[in-house]
């Protein structure tokens, strides 16, 4: 019994003449509806045409390369060293407080009166998501420790001069750069151990100890901005629960995955380098006012 013959899933076209193009969500194209939907930036990137590069690469696989994770791995690092210099500033400031003769309470006066408007900010903002007493309380907590910060630390400046200078320095420095280091560091591990893979019309999601597996037909949506777009922050991938899997640009074979998605998803087909370029002309032409 003969094979049925294939036909393009978009065009709907006869390929017995042609080679089909088989795409990792298991649909099947011809060369020029695949050609349509990739842009002339795909050969630049990849060095091949989609449909060459496609037959070599049957599995997509969305990971983070390594220069990428050497850069977020470092946007950690870096800041990380900065605060602990400004840790040691801080116990250095402390230190030279005591040595001077002043009380304990007054060298860790201003560290604890940080911790302690930070708490009283943290549950005044809790009590303004009650009732109407509670929110007026809360906005008074807020208040008192907000004053708190600058009444501590103009007392501090008075009592210990120039030593106070060490303590407050450490902790600007361990404030701003511990809050890069944060962001550093969650950005890293959010890369870290990030795989997701199509091959045969299934998804395969590892995220660190997180396993999760769905079919390409449970995608209802789909924007995947290739790589070197301007502004281009990300793509996403919606699904039929109503999640939506975001996907950055750094991600390897994304640029093909957006191609998939486009002749999935694109109803129209995108002008061709051709009537770009006709646009151009006649808009160049109003512009000098020759029609």
């Amino acid at each position: 019994m003969s094979e049925p013959i294939p036909t393009c899933s978009r065009c709907q076209r006869n390929l017995s003449a042609e080679k089909p193009v088989r795409l990792p969500d298991t649909r099947i194209y011809c060369a020029a509806c695949c050609e349509s939907m990739a842009a002339d930036a795909f050969e630049m990137e990849t060095g091949e045409t989609f449909t060459k590069w496609i037959e070599k690469h049957p599995e997509l696989v969305m990971r983070y390369q390594p220069l990428e994770l050497s850069v977020r791995r470092l946007s950690f690092l870096f800041p990380l060293f900065v605060s602990l210099i400004g840790v040691g500033t801080t116990i250095f400031g402390i230190v030279q407080a005591l040595r001077l003769g002043h009380s304990p309470l007054l060298a860790f006066g201003f560290p604890l009166t940080l911790l302690a408007s930070a708490a009283i900010e943290f549950a005044g903002f809790k009590l303004t998501l009650t009732n109407k007493a509670g929110r007026m309380l809360g906005i008074l907590l807020m208040v008192l420790g907000s004053l708190a910060i600058p009444a501590s630390a103009v007392a501090s400046f008075i009592w210990m001069g120039r030593t106070f200078g060490f303590i407050l320095l450490g902790l600007v420095v361990i404030g701003a750069f511990g809050a890069l280091a944060l962001r550093g560091g969650l950005a890293f591990l959010r890369a870290r151990n990030f795989r997701l893979t199509l091959k045969d019309g299934i998804f395969h999601l590892q995220h660190g100890s997180r396993s999760e597996t769905f079919s390409v037909e449970d995608v209802t949506q789909a924007c995947v901005v290739r790589p070197g777009t301007v502004g281009a922050t990300e793509g996403a991938l919606g699904l039929k629960d109503g999640r939506m899997l975001t996907l950055d640009t750094c991600l390897s074979d994304l640029h093909a995955l957006g191609v998939v998605m486009d002749l999935r998803f694109r109803e129209e087909f995108p002008p061709s380098a051709d009537d770009l370029a006709k646009i151009r002309r006649d808009k160049l032409r109003k512009i000098r006012g020759l029609s």
